[in-house]
């Protein structure tokens, strides 16, 4: 298709006038919604179904009003279909034109960029595109390239992969210059020229992969878990009661047409209700703190019994909202007996049920009685609760949570009697075109008691959005929520540690998971939950669906389980080369490989340096690190699957790995002891010291006790003297 040429700074027709923009990029659209066309100055994006979630209301508003040149709107609009509707044979037509199209949020941040650097130009008074030149082009990237204060200073640089961002939309003007009918730039010059845009601005294109995000330490991690699953397994059917009563009783408030009846002006429909109450001994209902200290700043007696009477609560099955002066000076005695006899209290979670503490398992009522506010704030809590345990036990991405809707649990598989296989349906967007690809993730009995328990507190409709939209657990402030009631009196009469106050977002919470299953077999989670089966499930989705979403974050967790092996092992060899010697059945084995390695040093030319880099030692290091598997109190170096004592205990003859449950570390020939597990042993030594002592354990349970007890002692002694000897 031959585009004629059109003159730089002089509008002519576009070859997208009068176009939909959500049919010419194919963007299925809903019914009900308007549709956006070329001439419109903003393109609202409301209407189209596939949107991910987690796009933002500004993303979906395209406002080309915001360029201040008219031509250069014609531009915006222009590059902006041209790099949706890349099917397009107008698109097509041109040589440098991308083939692969943009995802709208892509599209949106793209062109905020170009608002900026046609804004610019119009500033500096330059009328065409075809007057701009790389002196322009440098400057502006050098002005919009770093972060200034309000005063206008600057506080730092943006990073190069931002500016690639912009330094591309400058260049795609030329690239689609053919296209362009308002403006364009001079013939034969590109910003640049042929230079990258990550050449320009030294990021590079393919940045190697590297997770910047660091996992949780166990100080957050531990009452963070803690908090989370004592909420959903302990309080959360009872706040699903409490949720129903608050929502019956709002429903109930809006039916209530007397409800609008100002004062209670006669005694007998307030004697009738106090003498309902007396009958019953049920306590007169009580305003809540903040609302006695407002009656406070009104004059009332701090010590005036009637000072914490909620009158509103009192008077409503009246139909009345208050109590007249004259008629509340008569009533006063009628009242005041009443408190004396029965109290005052809040309306909810009165005579709660005994649940057991968090910390030590005493009984304790599960709430105390609470005002509305604090018992929606409850109710929140525990939802949010549920949406940190499901990212924290699945791995999966905010915008993966994101799409969960009402009902993506699916029907349990159980293949073999009491054991159920668990998923979850949802959309995988990064990476997806456009809307996202349908996905499954196979979870953990936790996770599924997490998801069901937040449909639970959802007035959503099967296939609604269960979570919602968030930005991180902290923008959202569940993070905020869940810490203070954990903090408050509520979170340590339920023997709730306090969450420190650090970040938490979904990105932390998945590279925790992967770390956790990688390199800590007897960390936090493994004391929380089945830790084994978040390894097998998170395997098996990845069996299930190679392609999937599951599959990454297991590639993610293999490649930190690689990195830790390979870790240990060097950590072990300088051990070795200091006089820390391992321990157990294995040692010997492992100190040929260690003192074959050093002789590999030794021979080897390490070059001008003359000095031996840890990265040598790595790849001399990395066939055995291959073979090591990780457990609470021991390496197994599972080189041969002969020797594998658990497999001859089991009665299994070809396994690729080793079956931890059974492992008996003190006699295998493949398994070595090191300092790093001396704190585990030393535990089961003092564990058993202290049953043994016990007058109450058996004559035969002391005999078992007694060889564990030994057996752990042993290994202490090893430890102990294989570490102080001499190399």
């Amino acid at each position: 298709m031959n585009l004629a040429p059109a003159s730089a700074g002089v509008p002519s027709g576009s070859l997208f006038a009068g176009a939909d923009v959500a049919a010419t990029a194919s963007l299925v659209w809903r019914d009900g919604f308007g549709r956006p066309h070329f001439e419109d100055d903003v393109w609202s994006l409301e209407g189209w179904a596939d949107a991910p979630v987690q796009m933002k209301p500004t993303e979906k508003k395209w406002e080309f009003s915001r360029i201040k040149d008219s031509a250069w709107r014609v531009v915006a609009k222009e590059l902006a279909l041209a790099w949706l509707a890349t099917s397009d044979e107008r698109v097509l037509a041109l040589p440098r034109a991308r083939r692969i199209p943009r995802h709208p949020r892509t599209v949106a941040a793209r062109l905020y960029h170009a608002t900026f650097w046609f804004n610019w130009l119009h500033e500096r008074r330059i009328a065409s595109l075809a007057a701009v030149t790389q002196e322009h082009c440098e400057a502006f990237v050098k002005e919009y390239g770093v972060i200034r204060d309000a005063d206008g200073a600057v506080i730092r640089p943006k990073s190069p992969s931002g500016l690639r961002t912009v330094v591309s939309v400058m260049q795609e003007i030329t690239d689609y210059g053919e296209l362009l009918s308002a403006d364009r730039h001079r013939s034969g010059f590109r910003p640049w020229g042929e230079r990258s845009p990550g050449r320009v601005t030294g990021a590079p294109t393919r940045p190697e992969i590297m997770v910047k995000t660091p996992p949780l330490p166990d100080e957050v991690l531990a009452p963070l878990l803690t908090a989370c699953l004592h909420l959903i397994d302990v309080l959360g059917p009872r706040v699903v009661e409490l949720r129903k009563e608050l929502r019956a009783d709002r429903l109930a408030q809006d039916a209530e047409t007397p409800w609008l009846i100002r004062n209670l002006r006669a005694e007998a429909p307030l004697a009738a209700v106090v003498e309902e109450h007396l009958r019953a001994g049920r306590p007169l209902p009580r305003l809540q703190d903040w609302q006695v200290a407002k009656r406070l700043t009104k004059g009332w007696d701090p010590h005036d019994p009637l000072l914490e009477v909620s009158f509103l609560q009192l008077l409503r099955p009246t139909g009345h909202r208050d109590i007249g002066r004259p008629l509340f000076k008569s009533v006063r005695p009628l009242l005041e007996a009443a408190v004396a006899q029965v109290g005052t209290e809040h309306r909810w979670c009165r005579d709660a049920a005994d649940v057991p503490r968090a910390d030590n398992g005493d009984l304790v009522p599960w709430s105390l009685p609470l005002p509305s506010l604090q018992a929606q704030a409850l109710v929140r809590v525990v939802g949010h609760a549920c949406v940190i345990t499901t990212s924290a036990l699945t791995g999966m991405r905010s915008s993966e949570l994101m799409e969960l809707a009402v009902g993506c649990h699916t029907p349990a598989e159980e293949d073999v009697p009491g054991l159920a296989r668990h998923r979850l349906v949802s959309k995988v967007v990064k990476g997806r075109r456009w809307g996202g690809v349908r996905d499954e993730w196979v979870v953990v009995e936790e996770v599924v008691r997490a998801v069901t328990l937040a449909e639970q507190l959802t007035d959503a409709e099967p296939g609604q959005l269960l979570f919602g939209p968030f930005h991180g657990f902290n923008s959202n402030g569940a993070m905020d929520w869940l810490r203070r009631w954990v903090a408050s009196p509520a979170g340590q009469r339920l023997g709730l540690q306090p969450i420190p106050d650090r970040p938490v977002h979904p990105r932390s919470l998945r590279r925790t998971l992967s770390v956790e299953m990688a390199a800590r077999p007897g960390g936090l989670l493994a004391t929380k939950l089945h830790f084994k089966h978040l390894s097998v499930v998170t395997s098996e989705g990845y069996a299930h669906r190679p392609g999937g979403a599951q599959a990454v974050f297991h590639q993610e967790w293999k490649r930190a389980e690689a990195d830790e092996k390979l870790h240990r092992t060097v950590q072990a060899f300088r051990q070795f080369q200091d006089g820390q010697l391992p321990a157990g059945p294995g040692a010997d084995a492992l100190m040929a490989v260690f003192r074959a390695v050093e002789d590999e040093l030794q021979g080897h030319e390490p070059g001008p340096a003359k000095v031996v880099t840890d990265r040598q030692v790595e790849l001399l290091l990395k066939k055995k690190a291959a073979v090591l598997h990780l457990s609470a109190a021991n390496y197994c170096w599972f080189e041969d699957p002969a020797k594998a004592l658990c497999l001859k205990l089991a009665g299994a003859k070809s396994e690729v790995a080793p079956l931890t449950g059974m492992c008996d570390s003190s006699r295998c020939p493949q398994a070595t002891h090191h300092l790093i597990h001396r704190p585990v042993w030393q535990t089961v030594a003092d564990n058993g010291t202290a049953l043994l002592a016990n007058p109450r354990i058996p004559a035969g349970e002391k005999n078992r006790l007694r060889a564990e007890h030994e057996r752990s002692m042993r290994a202490l002694e090893e430890i102990d003297k294989a570490a102080g000897k001499a190399g």
